[in-house]
């Protein structure tokens, strides 16, 4: 008896096993699935937007292969086709992925190909080929940078995230990785500054900087970047001598920005190939004040309609403490600002010439610097208009605005990026004025007619599900109000993906703040 037990107990361990490893096993696939699902639809995007349509259609259907029960890559696969003019190929494979998915936007799409109504520029997933923005030219992330040349170990802790993934290296320097920063910061002490990092608990001190930052996308460091900068690209923006340096080990072009030493992996003709090529970024000024009192206060001051630097913007900052802090500057050419200021809350008023005036509040603490902060102003408003003014942090990358709704008359507008410019008899209604597609904003729209009804939602492009947590900000200009109404997304909202933020009726301005009620997922 004792034997058969044994025996009944080994078969039961056997089958409890097996079940384990195939639920492991099923689990694996799945996450495997997804992983290749999300790659392949990056992949066919990139590939859409490069014009290279066979390689977009391979990698779509190796999406939908993964993962047949989404939507996006049916959606993707026929954009493709239509981009070709192969309506016949689309219209196949949107039935196919209805009778899966059971999707609202497959048979939306479906019903505007029928009818012939739905252009690809409509289509909702449809990566976007061009930014609107008048700046959409290739230049340095110089909110990005002004932090860099500034930054404590303790600045980035507050715009970052705490709780940082500390490595130690050797003695006397150590890895940072900050929850939000897709970058490594390299701290270490000197002979100049032997403080910097603590031996005793390997972590950096909180007056302390980084020598050197590696960015894990060096999309982080420029607008608008392509996936690829030539070396006169490179050359235009910089400033300064570019140089390319060919090693054993790599090559890499060489070149400053500021105080900082900026180092990336290229080709032997200096053509920067990949958003993820090596590179490093040394702050040859790091640590040098760190005995100073005072904080350092730098940013720009953007135009919402064309997100370009405004210059001699007047910026006044009064301390709402002690008085003898209070200070008056104005932006350089490009629209930026710096100044060292006493711990203190400042209201600060931003002026500049056709420009709607605008005020602020920034508290600046003790020990700590803040750098590529971004103050947007409207230019000015005509009469019986409004101004739509998106902004938001480093993530996501893009956001995107959608007004919609009737005027008196009947006219329907409907403005995004699928459609920048709504029109009747050769006056313009609305118009997506900007679009952002490399973080911060402005995304900006006006509208030219308040004798209507509009509604205003926020579109996470990225579809990342975490739209409730990036601090997205929207301001309203109305013509005839002194200051904006600043409107920021509701603790309680349960936004994912889409933000339904107001109402519009005829100059009168309802705040919804909520999830919106149609399916987007």
């Amino acid at each position: 008896m004792k034997k058969k037990g044994y025996i009944l107990l080994s078969v039961i361990c056997a089958v409890v096993l097996i079940a384990t490893g195939i639920i492991l096993g099923v689990v694996m696939k799945k996450q495997s699935n997804k992983k290749t699902y999300t790659a392949s639809i990056k992949t066919a995007e990139k590939y859409l937007e490069a014009g290279d349509y066979t390689q977009a259609v391979v990698a779509y259907k190796t999406a939908i292969e993964k993962i047949p029960e989404k939507e996006t890559g049916y959606v993707g696969l026929a954009n493709t086709y239509l981009e070709q003019g192969d309506t016949s190929s689309a219209k196949i494979i949107l039935k196919k992925g209805y009778l899966v998915t059971n999707s609202s936007k497959i048979q939306y799409m479906l019903n505007g190909i029928e009818d012939g109504s739905l252009l690809v520029n409509n289509l909702k997933e449809t990566p976007k080929k061009e930014t609107l923005q008048k700046s959409g030219e290739l230049s340095f992330n110089q909110n990005f940078f002004q932090k860099l040349e500034s930054f404590t170990y303790q600045d980035y802790e507050r715009e970052y995230g705490g709780l940082p993934e500390i490595v130690k290296v050797k003695n006397g320097e150590v890895e940072v990785v900050h929850k939000n920063l897709s970058a490594t910061c390299f701290y270490a002490n000197t002979s100049e500054h032997g403080d910097v990092v603590d031996t005793k608990t390997d972590t950096p001190d909180k007056t302390g900087m980084p020598e050197k930052i590696v960015v894990d996308d060096i999309s982080l460091l420029f607008k608008n970047f392509t996936g690829e900068i030539t070396i006169d690209e490179l050359q235009n923006i910089c400033g300064s001598k570019v140089d390319i340096v060919n090693k054993k080990e790599r090559s890499y072009v060489e070149f400053e920005s500021g105080s900082a030493l900026i180092r990336i992996e290229s080709d032997k003709n200096g053509t920067i190939s990949s958003s993820t090529a090596w590179n490093e970024i040394i702050l040859t000024n790091a640590n040098k004040n760190r005995t100073a009192k005072k904080s350092v206060f730098s940013g720009i001051v953007l135009n919402a309609m064309t997100s370009e630097g405004v210059e001699a913007a007047n910026i006044s900052l009064e301390a709402q403490g002690d008085s003898s802090h209070s200070a008056n500057i104005k932006t350089e050419m490009d629209g930026s600002f710096s100044i060292e200021l006493e711990a203190d809350t400042y209201n600060i008023t931003i002026s500049a010439e056709d420009y709607e005036e605008e005020m602020f509040e920034f508290t600046i603490e003790e020990n700590s610097n803040y750098s590529g902060e971004q103050f947007t102003i409207s230019p000015s408003l005509a009469s019986g208009s409004a101004r739509i003014v998106l902004e938001w942090g480093d993530y996501p990358e893009d956001l995107d605005s959608y007004l919609i709704g009737t005027t008196d008359d009947g006219t329907e507008v409907d403005v995004s990026f699928h459609n920048d410019q709504c029109t009747k008899n050769g006056e313009v209604i609305a118009e997506l004025d900007v679009d952002e597609m490399d973080g911060h904003g402005p995304e900006t729209i006006t509208l030219n007619n308040l004798n209507g009804t509009y509604r205003y939602l926020v579109d996470d492009f990225t579809e990342s599900g975490k739209l409730q947590e990036y601090g997205a900000t929207v301001k309203v200009y109305i013509s005839g109000k002194s200051q904006p109404e600043v409107i920021t997304i509701a603790p309680d909202a349960g936004v994912k993906n889409v933000w339904e933020v107001f109402e519009l009726d005829h100059g009168k301005l309802n705040i919804l703040n909520r999830a919106a009620v149609e399916d987007y997922e």
